[in-house]
């Protein structure tokens, strides 16, 4: 037994695969770490009303940002030479520039209403800067998918941790100076600017990593035939899934007031973000894992992604079971008594923010598998499911806990019809 231990630990440390989600994950958990030291500074700071504009701002970013390059990005990784990579990063990089000027004018039509949906009557001129998000959205995006096809984790990681460092340092020296919504969606704009810079400048810039490689339109045209269903799948299901995922904040916003949303704002950044983005360690380095593995028809895939799944399970018990049985007093005790309603919206979220997790190596597996229009269809159903949830606690029950309960509850069960789905796909192909 003792040797068949070392066998494994020998076997485990010694893995690319290991040592390319530590990586990844390690970059992760600092710059989280940063995110969690300054979150008790920042919330007795920044009221909720502030954190509730910038999350309102932040949630109609996230559902357009994947527009802006129409999905495209994410196939950069596909091509096996690296001469299609680069088209598929001139075609998305395109797209942005196409997409933003359009969105200005758009943001600018609708300017009245989308200021009541998120709560930002008193300033609704900073829906302007959704245009440039976009355009520094899309470049990060491009940048992150190259880092990957390349295996540049360690730079990646850097680069990620850098940028939180400035972000959140800048958010607590303007805290202490002029604190508001604006200036927390200034920064964090910043903030993902700095990581692009600081990308791009650990990187080899030749090949498809070379930014001047990104503009122009040779070759764009096959490659986007050739990834089309990135285009028409993958991008559609991003916009769902982050509308989804933001419904709860635009609509506690639009309801409620900013300051609920602020509320809720915080107990996803606190709980969502470590477990999103660790989720995204692995899938970033799972994804041409599982996907050469399924491509060679080997019968590994389905334990692979077994195995993957109950690491995630085994990683995320411990720290969400405790969310769940002590959040209130938790949230209270580290970031004051006002946040004592985020506390109560943590209790619920755990759930399904464990099961998201759980679930995403098997959404990595996806692309490969062919699955994308279920993802598409069940992104579709995901968002009337959520949507309905968050109408009967609000209408029926008149309980911004009760329609994050609920909220929380269909997540889990999304998250499972993943897991059905594609684990039932790996066994039928072995």
């Amino acid at each position: 037994m003792s040797i068949n231990l070392k066998t494994l630990i020998k076997r485990t440390t010694s893995s690319h695969f290991v040592r390319d989600v530590a990586l990844v994950g390690g970059g992760i958990a600092a710059g989280q770490a940063i995110a969690l030291a300054f979150m008790p500074f920042l919330t007795r700071l920044y009221g909720p009303e502030s954190f509730g504009i910038a999350a309102a701002f932040a949630a109609i970013v996230n559902i357009i940002t994947p527009v802006s390059t129409m999905g495209y990005a994410n196939a950069i990784v596909m091509p096996e030479s690296d001469e299609d990579a680069a088209a598929v990063a001139r075609l998305s990089i395109l797209c942005g520039l196409i997409i933003a000027p359009i969105s200005l004018i758009l943001v600018h039509i609708g300017k009245p209403w989308l200021a009541v949906w998120t709560g930002m009557e008193s300033k609704p001129d900073m829906l302007y800067l959704i245009p440039l998000t976009l355009i520094i959205g899309a470049l990060l995006s491009v940048a992150n998918q190259s880092a990957i096809r390349a295996g540049l984790f360690k730079a990646k990681a850097r680069a990620y941790v850098e940028s939180k460092l400035v972000t959140d340092s800048s958010k607590l020296i303007g805290g202490m100076i002029a604190p508001s919504g604006l200036l927390l969606i200034l920064l964090t704009i910043l903030g993902q600017l700095t990581n692009f810079v600081m990308q791009m400048l650990r990187v080899p810039r030749t090949g498809f990593l070379k930014v001047s490689n990104w503009f122009g339109t040779r070759g764009i045209r096959n490659a986007a035939i050739q990834q089309r269903d990135f285009a028409i799948y993958r991008m559609p299901q991003s916009v769902l899934n982050a509308a989804s995922v933001g419904l709860p904040t635009i609509l506690l916003a639009s309801f409620f007031s900013p300051s609920t949303a602020g509320q809720y704002s915080v107990a996803v950044l606190v709980l969502g973000a470590p477990a999103m983005l660790l989720g995204q360690a692995v899938g970033e380095v799972f994804y041409p894992k599982i996907t050469r593995t399924i491509i060679a028809k080997s019968s590994n895939a389905y334990m692979l992604l077994l195995k993957v799944s109950a690491i995630l399970l085994a990683i995320g018990i411990i720290p969400f079971g405790t969310v769940l049985f002590f959040g209130e007093y938790l949230f209270s005790l580290i970031f004051g008594e006002q946040w004592m309603l985020a506390g109560s919206y943590s209790q619920w979220l755990s759930i399904w923010l464990l099961s998201n997790l759980v679930s995403g190596a098997s959404v990595a597996a996806m692309p490969a598998l062919r699955l994308q229009r279920f993802l598409l269809i069940r992104e579709f159903f995901s968002v009337i499911l959520r949507a309905a949830a968050l109408y009967i606690g609000f209408k029926f029950f008149n309980s911004d806990i009760i329609a994050v309960a609920l909220f929380s509850i269909v997540g889990v069960l999304l998250s499972l019809s993943i897991l059905y789905v594609v684990f039932k796909r790996l066994f039928t192909i072995q």
